[in-house]
């Protein structure tokens, strides 16, 4: 099978793009109707409070630690499981980096000390889960495994009509290791 043309790959990082923002668009939505509707019953018609997420509720939901080793399918599980906590605890937008980055081990953690001295810490703990995302795959998916995934996914083949494995490699190969290009 052929490679496809550089304008089918952009077309379909724009799909995955866009899909991604409708999800986090209605989990938003999810979020906030949850939030009215427990706090509806006795309001006095002023906008509902939010429940604060502390560092203990975030670990609480178990996160998974990440240390920088596993490849590019680890990080991307690494970045879904953490968005779940991220979902469960009702994290805000300005502390899912500072949180994130507590379940850093390894190369990983000695990676984003050496961001936070280059930055500084409050600018560390500023920079958003989309660029805190975006440098983590510069840094943890290298272009050599990125190119050796998609070769064995364009090449990928049933062996001895085992679905299941097939399926589930499949899927390992279809996370987008880079999600931000």
């Amino acid at each position: 099978m052929p490679p496809r043309p550089m304008n089918q790959a952009a077309i379909d990082r724009l799909v995955a793009e866009r899909v991604n923002a409708a999800v986090e668009a209605e989990r938003e939505r999810q979020a906030n109707a949850r939030r009215q509707g427990n706090n509806g019953a006795g309001g006095q018609g002023g906008a509902p409070a939010a429940r604060e997420c502390t560092f203990s509720g975030f670990m609480k939901c178990n996160p998974t630690v990440f240390h920088g080793h596993e490849g590019a399918v680890e990080l991307i599980r690494w970045f879904e499981k953490t968005e779940m906590v991220f979902g469960i605890s009702e994290c805000a937008e300005a502390r899912k980096v500072k949180f994130a980055a507590a379940t850093l081990q390894g190369r990983a953690l000695t990676w984003w000390n050496s961001q936070v001295a280059t930055m500084g810490l409050e600018a560390a703990n500023q920079i958003g889960w989309t660029e805190m995302k975006r440098i983590m795959t510069e840094e943890f998916c290298p272009i050599e495994e990125v190119q050796r995934m998609e070769h064995e996914l364009w090449n990928l083949k049933v062996k001895e009509f085992d679905i299941t494995a097939y399926t589930k490699r499949f899927h390992e190969l279809l996370l987008d290791p880079n999600p931000l290009a």
